[in-house]
């Protein structure tokens, strides 16, 4: 629609329209942009850009525009560090391609759906750009952790057999870990915890925030925690020393909570009946079924990951447990 005709319309709309027909066109205004997501995020990002004008390579604010590329997407100039650059410049999304066919592929990225069924659904790209892309639009949300928790918080660690799914190093004679190449069913070979394992740390507070990051081992917990925990708040764990120095160092309260890891054969020939749990005593029952959940997407809807990609999927993850998530806030995220 050219700039004249487009004016003519909004003081048409303005100063003509019904409450009716304002409803028709928010229904019609609501389809068209459900069918061109990639295009609206795009002309989003653009407008904040321009706004804000400033270099992604050193910071400046010393920038004009540039003209155009190839793909009508305004370009930019600074006259600092004098380089160029669009719009999705230092984004995730830097250089990907056919953004008329991401909207329909973030459809499949709203519930885990397999590369092959993605492939197989005929959206026009084949199985290493679909691949590519999950990852691209996954890099944001791999960092999108709540900034601070607050109120009672229950933190616990999950593990996952170290992984290197997808690896073609034993092929090569370049091995990326010095043993033999495995099923993913086998899982540690070792009982116990062992450098087999990777351990993720989860935290979540009453209020629906999660923290959670890879650690590089057990004693990585209360620098993984450092500045999360608010003042005031209740941490509550498995009593483990890294979760008291937390807890102290954020002027918080600390409560051990034990959960018994083994039923005793007495108790189960003879069951005492259970009691009515107490309203509002504290537990572990939530980062519990957070990872419950969690081991439930990666081993079994992605039919485990390799851990190089793992924060990839955990931040995922964290994306669907919001209440109201579609694949749009990956692209949002991604561009922001």
């Amino acid at each position: 629609m050219e700039l004249l005709q487009f004016e003519r319309l909004k003081a048409e709309i303005a100063t003509k329209a019904s409450a009716a027909q304002i409803l028709e066109l928010e229904e019609i205004v609501r389809r068209v942009m459900s069918r061109q997501i990639a295009e609206i995020a795009l002309a989003r990002r653009t407008n904040a850009t321009i706004e804000m004008r400033t270099c992604p390579r050193c910071n400046s604010r010393n920038v004009v525009l540039h003209g155009n590329d190839k793909n009508r997407r305004q370009r930019f100039k600074c006259r600092e560090c004098r380089r160029t650059y669009n719009i999705m410049t230092g984004t995730p999304m830097a250089r990907a391609r056919k953004p008329e066919k991401w909207a329909k592929y973030l459809g499949f990225m709203t519930d885990h759906t397999s590369v092959r069924k993605i492939v197989a659904a005929g959206i026009g790209v084949n199985h290493v750009t679909v691949w590519r892309w999950r990852h691209r639009f996954l890099k944001a949300a791999a960092n999108d952790n709540a900034a601070v928790l607050s109120g009672v918080i229950e933190a616990d660690e999950a593990f996952f057999p170290r992984s290197f799914k997808g690896s073609r190093g034993w092929k090569k004679n370049d091995p990326p870990a010095n043993r033999a190449a495995r099923s993913r069913a086998w899982g540690a070979t070792r009982c116990g915890l062992s450098d087999e394992q990777v351990p993720v740390l989860s935290a979540l507070d009453n209020a629906g925030g999660i923290y959670e990051t890879i650690l590089p081992s057990l004693a990585g917990i209360e620098a993984a925690l450092d500045g999360r925990i608010a003042s005031g708040s209740v941490l509550c764990s498995n009593g483990a020393k890294a979760y008291v120095k937390a807890a102290v160092k954020a002027e918080a309260e600390h409560r051990r909570v034990i959960v018994p890891a083994v039923v005793p054969a007495e108790a189960k020939a003879n069951p005492v009946p259970t009691r009515r749990r107490q309203k509002g005593r504290l537990g572990l029952g939530r980062v519990h079924g957070h990872h419950q959940r969690l081991r439930s997407f990666v081993d079994g809807q992605c039919r485990g990951v390799a851990t190089r990609y793992l924060a990839n999927y955990l931040g995922w993850h964290r994306a669907m447990c919001r209440k109201g998530f579609a694949g749009k806030a990956l692209l949002d995220r991604a561009l922001a």
